[in-house]
C-alpha cells in the first residue's frame, strides 16, 4: 500500500507543534524519516511506542533507544535467529518513538527453525548455570561503572607524572572514562537481551499451548500459572515494608515522620532504638535503593538511592497502613495457594497426552520466566541507574567549568557531541586558552 493509498498519514505530511520547529537537529540523521527512503517508510506500518518512551527525550537519551533495539534486533536476527521476526526498525518523530516490526521472509523461516532450536535449546537447557554466570556478567559491568570516576583537569599536573616518564596527561582519564561508561552502557543492553526474547518465547508457547486447549480462559489465569513469588524486582519494595514494621515494634514512627528525609534520620539516629533502623535502612540501601520511579531510559529519572525522599516517603505510607491494621506484607503463601489450585484444575480437564505437553511447557515457562520480571531490577534500575549517575557527575564537571549553566546541561547533546565537548575542554587546558 502506498502513500496515495494507505489510510494512515505519512510521516512526511506530519508537521511539528508550534514552537517545537526544527527538533530533527537534535537528534541523529538516522533515526529521523528520510525522503531518500520514502517509498520504503510509507509502505511499513509504524506504532508510537509510548509504553517505553511515553514522552520525547533530550538528545543524549537517544543512547537507550539506539542500544536497546539494536541489542533486541542483533539476538533475533543474528544469535538465535527466531524463525519468523528479525529486529524492529525504529524513527523519531516529534520527539517520540516509532516502531516498525521487521519480519522474516516466509520463504526463509523453515530454514531458521532448526538453528533457533539448537541455539534455544542449548539455553533452556542450562538455564540456571547460564543465569548464575548472567548475574556475575552484569554486577561485574555495575561495579566497573562504579569505578568510573570523573576528575577536572588539574592546574598543573604532578611531579611523580613528569619524573615518572607517564608521558601521559590527565586527559587520557578523562577520555577513557567516558568511552568506557558508553561501552558498558552498550554491554549492559547485550546481556539485558540474553535471555529475554527466550523468557518471552517459552512463556508465550506455553499461553499458545493452553488456549488452544482452553479458549475462553482469562489471560490472568495463564499468568498465574506460572509466578513466582521470589522475584528480586519485588525486593526494594519488600524491604521498605520491613522498615515500616520495624519502625512500629521501635516506636518510632514519630522520629521516621520528622520533616524531610535528613531530619527523619537524625532523629531516628536519637531515639531508643534507632541505631537498629539505620543499620537496617543502610543494609537495605545497597542494591535494594538502586530502583527508579521511571523506567530507566531517560536521564531525568529519579532513583531512590539518589533521592531518599522517595523510599522515606513509601516507608511513612505504609507506617499508617498498619497502624489501619493492614496486612502489608505479601501473601506469597496464598499466592502459591492460588498458583496451584488453577494450575491442578485445568490440567485435570485435559487428556493423557495433553497432560504430559502441559506439564513440560509448563516447568519450562516457571523456570525460565522469572527472568522477565528479575531482569528490570537488574538492568533498568541498578545497571542504567549507575550509568545516569556518572554521566550526571560527568555533566556536573562540565558545567563547573562553564559549558553550561545548569548541571544537566550535557543531556541537551546527543554522545558524540559530548566527544567533542571533552576534547574542546582537552585542547584549551593544554594550550592555556579559554574554552
Amino acid at each position: 500500500m502506498d502513500a496515495k493509498t494507505s489510510m494512515f498519514p505519512s510521516a512526511y505530511d506530519l508537521k511539528a507543534p508550534k514552537g517545537a520547529e526544527g527538533w530533527q537537529d537534535l537528534y541523529p540523521y538516522y533515526t529521523r524519516f528520510n525522503p531518500a527512503r520514502r517509498i520504503e517508510e510509507d509502505g511499513k506500518f509504524w506504532f508510537c511506542n509510548s509504553q517505553h518512551w511515553p514522552t520525547p527525550f533530550k538528545p543524549f537519551d537517544t543512547i537507550m533507544l539506539d542500544f536497546a533495539i539494536k541489542c533486541l534486533g542483533q539476538y533475533n536476527t543474528r544469535h538465535l535467529l527466531i524463525p519468523p521476526a528479525n529486529g524492529i526498525d525504529y524513527r523519531i518523530l516529534n520527539g517520540y518513538v516509532y516502531f516498525s516490526p521487521v519480519a522474516v521472509a516466509p520463504e526463509d523461516i523453515e530454514a531458521r527453525v532448526p538453528i533457533f532450536m539448537e541455539r534455544a535449546g542449548h539455553y533452556f537447557m542450562n538455564w540456571d548455570q547460564l543465569l548464575a554466570d548472567w548475574k556475575i556478567k552484569v554486577k561485574g559491568a555495575i561495579d566497573e561503572l562504579n569505578d568510573i570516576n570523573f576528575i577536572a583537569l588539574p592546574e598543573k599536573e604532578e611531579l611523580e607524572v613528569v619524573t615518572g616518564g607517564v608521558g601521559l596527561d590527565s586527559t587520557n582519564h578523562l577520555f577513557e572514562g567516558y568511552e568506557k561508561s558508553i561501552e558498558l552502557c552498550y554491554k549492559i543492553w547485550q546481556y539485558h537481551f540474553e535471555f529475554l526474547n527466550l523468557g518471552y518465547a517459552a512463556y508465550l508457547d506455553f499461553f499458545g499451548f493452553v488456549k488452544e486447549q482452553f479458549p475462553s480462559i482469562p489471560d490472568q489465569a495463564i499468568a498465574k500459572m506460572v509466578q513466582g513469588v521470589d522475584s528480586e524486582l519485588f525486593r526494594p519494595d519488600d524491604e521498605l515494608k520491613k522498615l515500616a514494621k520495624l519502625s512500629v515494634e521501635l516506636g518510632i514512627e514519630d522520629a521516621v515522620n520528622t520533616g524531610d528525609v535528613d531530619a527523619a534520620l537524625a532523629a531516628i539516629g536519637a531515639a531508643s532504638g534507632g541505631d537498629k533502623w539505620l543499620a537496617q535502612w543502610e543494609g537495605a540501601k545497597d542494591p535494594w535503593f538502586n530502583f527508579t520511579s521511571g523506567n530507566g531510559f531517560y536521564s531525568t529519572d529519579k532513583y531512590w538511592i539518589d533521592h531518599l525522599d522517595i523510599p522515606m516517603g513509601y516507608v511513612r505510607d505504609y507506617i499508617e497502613r498498619l497502624k489501619d491494621g493492614d496486612d502489608i506484607m505479601r501473601p506469597t503463601e496464598a499466592l502459591l495457594k492460588e498458583r496451584d489450585r488453577i494450575t491442578a484444575e485445568y490440567r485435570d480437564m485435559m487428556d493423557e497426552d495433553a497432560q504430559e505437553a502441559f506439564d513440560g511447557k509448563l516447568g519450562l515457562a516457571r523456570t525460565v520466566f522469572p527472568y522477565v520480571e528479575d531482569h528490570n531490577f537488574y538492568i533498568e534500575h541498578w545497571a542504567l541507574g549507575t550509568f545516569w549517575r556518572k554521566m550526571r557527575e560527568l555533566s556536573a564537571l562540565l558545567s563547573d567549568q562553564g559549558f553550561w549553566p545548569e548541571a544537566d546541561g550535557m543531556f541537551y547533546l546527543n554522545r558524540t557531541e559530548v566527544r567533542d565537548v571533552l576534547w574542546d575542554y582537552s585542547q584549551a587546558w593544554a594550550i592555556g586558552t579559554e574554552i
